[in-house]
């Protein structure tokens, strides 16, 4: 049984009224206005599973995750600290140019063949979807994710849809990404600024499809490590595939604060198993 899905984190900004409705901000969703369609690829856990909280002002009021099992999408919500969902809306395709668009040119929210708003609010609720649609020898799917959740002050928040990149283990198209890439990782002062320098090779014969990087930085304080701050170095949208034998180095510069660790996350569209992480720790 393999197990792969879909996370996300939310974080949301309150203001002392009610009765009004909040929009947040998801863990790489597109600024609000903007048409960019480009999907989200997040970290699995330990099981499987990719999950986010939903947080408002630091506290969490939600968790939702979402998984691969028996050639299903299952999806599953679940509210926290007196917050409920009042609609559940998502869609699956297998190609981006598959999602409906509206006159703006942004998800059309209204085309999702889920799209529940519940008269009484929930704090729970669970979906499987079949993905019979895709191909034989497709190993990924993109997923369109919206909610909205209400409070016993009726504060309301909304997300913005927004596409998340899911992968599907097959026994044939599919790559072990830690199996084929190896790279280090190097932070170090230039000018005094730091720069964090990425250097991959695929050792592999098999080509690494559609690579992202993203670098997470966090802060140690008394001896736990605080995230501060993610720069993404390679979108989905630059197309960038690592050839058998091919090299690629990567600079950039990074904000620290004091002891730094620096983790790279590198995903590939059709890998199932994206776990090549490099960490740098340092006193800056």
């Amino acid at each position: 049984m393999s197990k792969i899905g879909i996370g996300f984190a939310i974080a949301v900004v309150i203001v002392a009224t009610s009765s009004c409705l909040f929009l947040p901000q998801l863990t790489g969703a597109p600024a609000e206005g903007s048409i960019s369609l480009e999907p989200q690829i997040l970290p699995l856990d330990a099981f499987g599973v990719r999950r986010a909280e939903i947080v408002v002002e630091g506290t969490k009021v939600g968790v939702f995750s979402f998984w691969i099992e028996n050639d299903s999408l299952n999806l599953s919500f679940e509210s926290l600290d007196g917050w409920m969902f009042s609609r559940i809306a998502f869609e699956t395709e297998e190609a981006l140019g598959e999602f409906e668009l509206d006159e703006s040119g942004k998800l059309d929210i209204a085309s999702f063949s889920t799209n529940v708003s519940f008269e009484n609010v929930v704090d729970f609720a669970s979906y499987e979807v079949a993905l019979d649609f895709l191909g034989d020898f497709t190993t990924s799917f993109f997923a369109a994710i919206y909610l909205e959740m209400r409070n016993s002050d009726d504060i309301e928040i909304s997300t913005i849809p927004t596409v998340y990149l899911g992968t599907i283990f097959r026994d044939s198209g599919q790559i072990d990404l830690n199996a084929i890439l190896t790279g280090e990782l190097h932070v170090e002062r230039r000018n005094c600024l730091a720069y964090c320098d990425l250097f991959l090779i695929n050792e592999g014969n098999t080509e690494a499809s559609l690579v992202t990087v993203e670098l997470l930085l966090e802060i140690e304080e008394e001896g736990t490590w605080f995230e501060f701050e993610k720069v993404k170095l390679v979108s989905f949208e630059d197309e960038l595939n690592i050839a058998p034998g091919t090299y690629l180095n990567i600079s950039n510069e990074i904000p620290v604060k004091g002891r730094t660790r620096v983790t790279a996350d590198i995903h590939s569209i059709n890998s199932d198993s994206i776990r090549l992480v490099c960490i740098f720790e340092s006193d800056f």
